[in-house]
């Protein structure tokens, strides 16, 4: 028998062991190799079934996470993918339809179609282990599962559980899976070999085909997915959700569909829907997206800073405000973290707002809050192998402390700027070992945002940034690593963003017309409300800061008006009020006094109520959909371009990453050069023409994701 590298199959006596045993990957993967070795263990497994047979794995952290996403990618044709699943099914459904009882043992990883296989078992014991994670997460990746996860998943948790988890993509831990009937036991890896034989004394499993028993009235299924699509509908309000997230609907109506089924018929709904789903933009963006991320974890700082950041497990932040208290949390991880300040009152309000985290962790919270220890008086500084700054953003301020911290800690502290427009280089000037600076720029919230700018100061060294870009991803983090340019990479290119939002404003565009097209794009807030939310102070302080530091062509440069707003008080959400009025952090109307600041030539084109008269003619102008997305987001293109002629990143690819991961942008669209990448080379030009803006010299970057 030919030998399968990626598969051993082990017999004793009446038991076997089917053992997902793969070197030549970091995880085990339904690829190719891997089904070609699965149909042949089950020739073998058909023809002298054992009376138990158990699934599992050797590698440590995972069982099988999943099937071959490059495999997804590739299709081309929707029959192509419609056989994609059904060959998953098939050796599913030969799984199930052994004669020997069946248990997998999941261990680690277990996502996709590797929950899919053990589903296809008689039963699953769940080791609890702190990596063991189930779940069906292909609905981020632009389809639904494929290999009977849509049938067999209702089955095992009622279709309430079953219908949360696949539009969700959520995994959950082994105490949850049991808790939920997913998993049959819940063991501890000693107990495994109890578990399997308890299991197997069971026999062969029979599940109920409709959990709960109500879902067998047509009435009662009907209302039930009516009711599941309008709660869909309304968390994506703003977006066409046919054209944004297909396989959201898409997996909706496969469920929708299967649960008035059976059998072949099931399987076959399932795997047509597939087809169709693995053809679209979206899903061949929102793949381009994910290995965009796993791009940024494993690129070669990365992998090199390994070895070094292993030895880090104490971290102290500067800076008990918002930021500082967000970092902190982070950083208590995995290590202990301590959090400095000067103020009691902002120390107090930090751990109030950490504590406010913890609780909506239930399950590691506290555990996570008892590693953070508050510090008024610098204790703890000399045993830190981390110190990172989010105090004010003033450069003598951040110099100073420095200064004092660089005294107190060994030669070997990593020390870090959470700076978000100063220069490291200049941070670094009189240190006596400015090597060891760098930055590391959170976005906020800091424990929500996934995405970390390293930035890399004149004199900070390879190993400090490979140490910190491996750190950043031991903290869950996306890291992209840039050079020490005024605002960087991402600040850099939201501002224009920004500014061109409020040109809109003074041609007379309703701030409520330009944010209600950008969500429809797709961002996750408008231009004008993303000004509020950060505060309209600090768009203006970054918008001169850039200004003065970059040659633009006024991309930068805030109005007049708007520095009479924030001279005036008017701040944004943290004052009440902005371009909209705000009342317990939400947003509430638009200003009615924003008339009284934006020129006075622009008042006449506000899209205002009017009486109607059937003499009167109607001056309205209202920009267009593509006119407002093109206005506000070719101006981030070009500044994103220039960034990359500049060397602010060497990777275009990443520069769509951080700009995914960083701000938000669509991830159903690729990114902004891969949604830009698709329109004419003239057509773009001519717009950017239009725009009153010179085509960029590197234009042809775009070339790259045709």
């Amino acid at each position: 028998m030919v030998v399968k590298p990626v598969l051993q199959l082990k017999r004793k006596e009446s038991h076997a062991v089917l053992l997902f045993s793969r070197r030549d990957k970091p995880v085990n993967v339904l690829d190719e190799t891997c089904m070609l070795a699965l149909e042949g263990y089950l020739d073998e497994l058909e023809a002298s079934p054992p009376d138990v047979l158990v699934l599992q794995s050797d590698k440590a952290g995972c069982f099988i996470a999943g099937a071959d996403i490059h495999a997804i990618a590739a299709v081309d044709d929707a029959g192509k993918g419609t056989q994609l699943a059904k060959r998953g099914q098939d050796v599913c459904l030969r799984i199930e339809q052994l004669s020997s009882v069946s248990v997998a043992v999941v261990q680690g990883v277990c996502l996709g179609g590797g929950l899919e296989l053990a589903m296809a078992c008689d039963y699953i014991a769940a080791v609890s282990d702190d990596k063991t994670r189930l779940g069906l997460p292909e609905i981020k990746i632009g389809i639904h599962p494929g290999f009977g996860g849509c049938v067999r998943l209702p089955r095992r948790v009622g279709w309430s559980v079953a219908t949360q988890m696949i539009l969700s993509g959520r995994a959950v831990d082994a105490k949850h899976a049991k808790k939920i009937g997913l998993a049959d036991m819940l063991c501890h890896e000693e107990q495994l070999e109890q578990a399997i034989e308890q299991l197997a004394l069971r026999g062969k499993a029979k599940r109920d085909k409709i959990k709960p028993r109500w879902f067998a009235l047509w009435p009662a299924r009907q209302v039930f997915f009516m009711l599941a699509e309008r709660k869909l509908r309304a968390r994506f309000k703003d977006l066409d959700m046919d054209q944004s997230y297909p396989a959201l609907i898409g997996a909706l109506n496969a469920l929708r569909a299967i649960s008035g089924l059976s059998g072949a018929a099931a399987y076959a709904w399932e795997s047509d829907s597939i087809g169709r789903l693995a053809v679209t933009p979206t899903c061949k963006h929102l793949i381009r997206v994910f290995f965009l991320g796993e791009a940024l974890k494993h690129q070669d700082a990365v992998k090199k800073g390994k070895s070094a950041v292993a030895k880090l497990q104490h971290t102290a932040v500067y800076g008990a405000g918002v930021m500082g208290s967000g970092i902190a949390w982070v950083a208590a991880k995995d290590g202990t973290a301590d959090l400095h300040d000067v103020s009691p009152e902002a120390l107090s309000g930090g751990l109030q707002s950490i504590g406010a985290i913890a609780k909506r962790d239930r399950k590691r919270g506290q555990e996570r809050l008892q590693r953070i220890r508050p510090s008024l008086d610098g204790s703890g500084l000399s045993t830190s192998d981390v110190v990172i700054e989010a105090i004010l953003e003033e450069i003598e301020v951040k110099k100073s402390l420095w200064a004092d911290v660089e005294a107190q800690v060994s030669p070997q502290t990593l020390l870090l700027s959470n700076t978000s427009s100063l220069s490291l280089s200049e941070q670094q000037s009189g240190l006596k070992y400015p090597g060891r600076l760098a930055g590391l720029h959170f976005f906020n919230p800091a424990p929500k945002m996934p995405l970390v700018e390293i930035i890399a100061g004149e004199k900070t060294t390879k190993k400090t940034l490979q140490t910190v870009a491996a750190l950043a991803v031991r903290w869950g983090k996306f890291p992209v690593i840039v050079a020490d340019r005024p605002g960087f990479l991402v600040n850099r290119c939201l501002m224009p963003f920004m500014t061109a939002a409020l040109r809109l404003l003074e041609k007379g565009q309703s701030a409520q017309h330009i944010d209600g097209v950008l969500k429809n794009f797709g961002m996750p807030m408008g231009a004008i409300e993303l000004a509020d939310r950060v505060g309209l102070d600090i768009c203006l302080h970054v918008g001169e800061h850039l200004s003065n530091a970059l040659a633009s062509n006024g991309q930068f440069t805030m109005p007049d008006w708007f520095a009479k707003m924030v001279a005036d008080g008017l701040l944004g959400e943290k004052s009440g009020v902005g371009f909209y009025s705000y009342s317990k952090g939400k947003r509430q109307d638009s200003n009615e006094a924003l008339d009284h600041y934006l020129p006075s030539d622009s008042h006449s084109n506000t899209v205002q109520e009017k009486e109607f008269d059937a003499n009167m003619v109607d001056d309205t102008f209202i920009m267009d959909g593509q006119e407002v997305t093109d206005a506000c987001l070719i101006p981030m293109l070009l500044e994103s371009l220039c960034c990359l002629e500049e060397g602010v990143l060497d990777s275009a690819e990443y520069l769509d990453a951080a700009l995914v991961y960083g701000i938000g942008f669509p991830p159903f669209h690729g990114g902004l050069l891969c949604y830009f990448a698709a329109r004419e080379r003239p057509e773009l030009r001519q717009t950017i023409v239009n725009l009153g803006f010179e085509p960029p010299v590197n234009l042809e970057v775009l070339d790259d994701f045709s």
